[in-house]
């Protein structure tokens, strides 16, 4: 596979980023990255409440209840169906508090109940589980297993917005990492494998739309060396490969299997009281066995960047540029290119006030179209006391699709406010 091939170059090339860095034993911890404390992360004790204790486990319990206000539930052009939404989310978390070794899992499940469109109402659920073997200090192995069972947005592409109800589709993931650092340097290793099987959607205007030819495996394998120049500043290089396995087209559809690569080097840097981030480019491909798709190409980037003006307000940027697949037929995948800011300010101790604002654009391979989606979003945040609290947000969605293949134009304001109740 031409993808395995260029990872193997990629990491051999990699000790001549880090050069004579391997042979510093210093054992400070050059790869913490704790000198700044986000408003999000800060602590708050005070208005958590503290966790059950069975056994060697900490135990959390949640419960959330939502009503939510959305202008255009079914995302159309025009003839807009607004709706009110109640919901309904439990969830469950439990650590362990070995001095050595850690075990965590979490549950959650949600109910969404549209009050006038009932058919619209919908189920979803996740678990997942993640453990982590200690070996010797720097060395320790990560596995992780995970199950969704989910519904699509109406917003998404394909037949996301003719289906008479949401489609459904379910994933699972199993993973495996090993991180082993030595002085100036970390080295990384891990392998996945995705799943997802999605339902037939029948059509609002009848018939079934066949969801068959969206059923894949992924299969990616990926590495990573850092080298520290410094306890606050370290360049990296890594690489991935995926696989993506279709299972068998449906008639008259070709073969949507591909092999890609990713190519990238960086920086991850925390500078006390000022800033903090990751910002990697390099390049991408993924090729695809059937000739009558166009492969996709080019830069490869992932960027994140906090700013910290004081210590009561956080500012991040992101940007990231990947292939993703495609929900449409006679495209077999897209690159997905999104940048986003985000202001946090914590206005209390208790009252977080945010502010987000997100551009994506989706290009699709194959078939004349682009879709542009604007995002804006503001919310509060409001820890009345350790046992409740509360939270209320507006976003406003915009998505121009153009091109020979494109879905209508839309938008939506949506208006919600949520309650939680931890145990």
């Amino acid at each position: 596979m031409r993808g395995i091939q260029t990872l193997i170059v990629a990491l051999t090339l990699v000790p001549a980023l880090i050069g004579g860095m391997a042979s510093a034993q210093n054992q400070g911890e050059f790869f913490q990255r704790d000198r700044n404390t986000a408003v999000l992360e800060r602590s708050r004790n005070e208005f958590i409440a503290p966790p059950a204790r069975h056994g060697a486990f900490h135990v959390k319990a949640e419960a959330e209840l939502g009503l939510a206000s959305d202008s255009n539930i079914f995302a159309t052009t025009s003839n807009e169906e607004a709706d009110v939404i109640a919901s309904f989310r439990p969830s469950f978390g439990a650590e362990s508090t070995w001095s050595r070794h850690s075990l965590t899992a979490s549950a959650s499940a949600t109910r969404r109940e549209y009050l006038d469109n009932t058919s619209e109402s919908v189920w979803n659920a996740e678990a997942g589980v993640i453990g982590r073997l200690d070996i010797q200090r720097g060395f320790f192995v990560d596995v992780a297993a995970s199950a969704e069972m989910l519904t699509e947005n109406r917003s998404s592409a394909g037949a996301a917005a003719l289906s008479a109800e949401p489609i459904e589709y379910d994933t699972a993931s199993i993973a495996a990492g090993v991180t082993y650092t030595t002085g100036r340097v970390r080295v990384n290793g891990a392998i996945d494998v995705h799943t997802s099987d999605f339902e037939d959607a029948a059509l609002a205007g009848g018939g079934v739309a066949d969801q068959d030819f969206r059923d894949y495996t992924e299969t990616r394998i990926s590495a990573r060396v850092d080298g520290a120049v410094s306890p606050a500043v370290a360049v990296f290089a890594r690489a991935s490969s995926n696989q993506r396995d279709y299972d068998a087209p449906a008639a008259g559809l070709a073969n949507r299997d591909s092999d890609g690569i990713v190519v990238e080097v960086g920086v991850d840097f925390d500078l006390g009281g000022q800033a903090r981030g990751s910002v990697a480019a390099g390049v991408l491909e993924q090729k695809y066995d059937d000739p009558s798709f166009a492969d996709i190409d080019g830069a490869s980037y992932n960027a994140e960047v906090e700013w910290f003006p004081t210590e009561l307000t956080t500012v991040t940027v992101s940007a990231t540029r990947a292939p993703r697949e495609s929900a449409i037929a006679a495209s077999a995948g897209y690159t997905e290119t999104q940048i986003s800011g985000q202001v946090d300010h914590e206005l209390l101790r208790n009252l977080i006030l945010s502010g987000r604002a997100s551009f994506g654009d989706d290009d699709y391979s194959g078939i004349d179209r682009s879709d542009e989606r604007f995002e804006l979003v503001a919310s509060a945040t409001w820890l009345m006391n350790r046992r409740v609290g509360v939270q209320a947000s507006l976003t406003r969605l915009d998505v121009d699709s153009s091109g020979a293949a494109a879905r209508g134009d839309f938008d939506s304001n949506v208006a919600r406010i949520s309650v939680s109740l931890r145990m």
